[in-house]
C-alpha cells in the first residue's frame, strides 16, 4: 500500500473542526463510521479529535455507499447497534451515497443521534484543504440569514408565498414561486446542532422543494449527483463539468424540456424512465461554503445555485399523485438570484458573505476577507 504524504498533525485542524460541526462533548459516545476507501490515517485523526474533546469513540468500517439500498438491502446488526447507540455519528464517505439512509433517519427521530456527514472521496488531501477549516459559527450564521430571507418568517399553513428568480449571462432567466414553509437546510439553523439533526461537513445548502410554478430557463455549467452521470467524462465521478455543450432545461408550469448535447440525451433518458411526473421541477438551492471544491462539491460552494428535476417525496410533501423515482440535477456557476424583489446572489457572490455580522463572526478566526473570498473557479 502507497504511504500517505500527510501525518495525523496535518489533518488535525479539519478534524477537530468537525467537532465543532457536531458539538461533541464529554463522554458522548461517537461512532465514526469509515468506509473500506478511506485511508486509515483519517480515521486516526479523527478518532484523536474526538477523544481530545473528551468523546469515546468507536470505529464501524463499511463498505462504500451506494445504490443497496434501493435494492431492499438489509443492514448488518452491528450497523444499526452502533448507529442507534451513540450520540453522535460521524461518516466518513468516500462517496456522498447513502447506504442504509432509512436507518440513519430512525437514529435520528427516534434514538436523538446527531449527525456529521463527511464525503471526502479517497483522498487525503481534502482534510488539508481550505473548505475542511471553515468555521462552523460563520456557516451558521450566513445559513441562517440565507434561510430567514427565504422564508420571511413563514411557519404556519396559509396562502403565503414568495417568488425566486433567477438570471445569468448565458441564457438563464427563470421564476418560480414557492410556499416559504418548505424551503430546506440541514442542521445549520441554530448555533448548537441538536438531537435528530444532521449536517454535512462540507457546507451548508439551502434550497426549495415544493414549487406552485416556474417557468423560463436554465441553462447549466454541469451536472451532479447521479449515479448514471459516472459513464460521462471525467469518467468514474458524478460531477460532470465542463459539458460538451450547454445543457438548457425549458420550463412551462414547472414541467420541463431538455435540450443539448449528449448530457441532455442522458437526461432525457433518465426523466423518460421516470414516469409522467419525471420532468416536474423540485430543487432551487445555493452553497455557502466560499472554499468548498467544485470538481467534488459543488453543491455546497457559495454562489453556486443548483436545479432539479423529478420528485423530492418523503422531504417536502409532494403530492403522491405527482411522485417519481428519480431527482435529476444541474448547477449554474455565476447566476444572479433574488427572492421577491430582494438580492441574495449578484453574479456569483452570496451576498451574506458581505454581512457585517458574518464578517464580525469570521474575524474571530482570522482575516474576514481570506476567510470569506471565494476561491477560484
Amino acid at each position: 500500500m502507497e504511504m500517505s504524504p500527510y501525518r495525523l498533525l496535518d489533518l488535525l485542524p479539519a478534524a477537530r473542526n468537525m467537532m465543532d460541526y457536531c458539538q461533541v462533548r464529554r463522554d458522548e459516545h461517537v461512532a465514526v463510521f469509515a468506509d473500506t476507501l478511506i485511508p486509515p490515517v483519517v480515521v486516526q485523526a479523527v478518532l484523536a479529535a474526538v477523544e481530545e474533546r473528551g468523546g469515546l469513540p468507536a470505529i464501524v468500517t463499511t463498505q462504500p455507499g451506494g445504490l443497496s439500498w434501493r435494492q431492499g438491502a438489509e443492514p448488518p446488526r452491528a450497523y444499526k447497534t452502533a448507529m442507534y447507540g451513540s450520540d453522535v455519528v460521524i461518516q466518513l464517505k468516500s462517496v456522498e451515497a447513502q447506504t442504509f439512509p432509512r436507518v440513519q433517519e430512525t437514529a435520528m427521530i427516534e434514538h436523538d443521534v446527531r449527525m456529521l456527514r463527511v464525503p471526502l472521496g479517497n483522498s487525503v488531501e481534502a482534510l488539508t484543504e481550505e473548505w475542511a477549516r471553515f468555521p462552523f459559527e460563520v456557516m451558521q450564521l450566513a445559513t441562517r440569514k440565507i434561510y430567514d430571507q427565504w422564508t420571511d418568517g413563514a411557519t404556519t399553513p396559509g396562502d403565503v408565498t414568495k417568488t425566486i428568480h433567477v438570471q445569468a449571462d448565458n441564457g438563464t432567466d427563470l421564476t418560480a414561486t414557492y410556499d416559504p414553509r418548505y424551503v430546506i437546510h440541514t442542521g445549520f439553523l441554530l448555533p448548537e446542532l441538536m438531537p435528530g439533526q444532521w449536517n454535512q461537513f462540507c457546507g451548508a445548502t439551502v434550497g426549495i422543494e415544493f414549487f406552485k410554478d416556474a417557468n423560463g430557463t436554465v441553462v447549466f455549467d454541469g451536472l451532479h449527483g447521479e449515479e448514471e452521470y459516472k459513464g460521462l467524462p471525467p469518467i468514474g465521478s458524478d460531477v460532470v463539468h465542463p459539458l460538451s455543450e450547454p445543457v438548457r432545461w425549458t420550463f412551462e408550469d414547472r414541467r420541463c424540456r431538455i435540450e443539448g448535447g449528449y448530457e441532455a440525451e442522458l437526461i432525457k433518458r433518465l426523466i423518460a424512465a421516470g414516469g409522467e411526473y419525471a420532468d416536474i421541477l423540485c430543487e432551487i438551492a445555493l452553497g455557502v461554503n466560499p472554499k468548498a471544491p467544485l470538481a467534488t462539491m459543488p453543491t455546497r460552494r457559495s454562489g453556486v445555485t443548483h436545479y432539479a428535476v423529478g420528485s423530492t417525496a418523503g422531504r417536502t410533501p409532494t403530492p403522491e399523485m405527482e411522485s417519481a423515482p428519480v431527482h435529476t440535477h444541474g448547477h449554474l456557476l455565476k447566476a444572479s438570484l433574488w427572492i421577491d424583489d430582494e438580492p441574495c446572489i449578484e453574479n456569483g457572490r452570496l451576498l451574506v458573505l458581505d454581512d457585517p455580522e458574518v464578517r464580525a463572526a469570521a474575524a474571530r478566526y482570522g482575516d474576514p476577507d481570506e476567510i470569506l473570498k471565494e476561491a477560484a473557479f
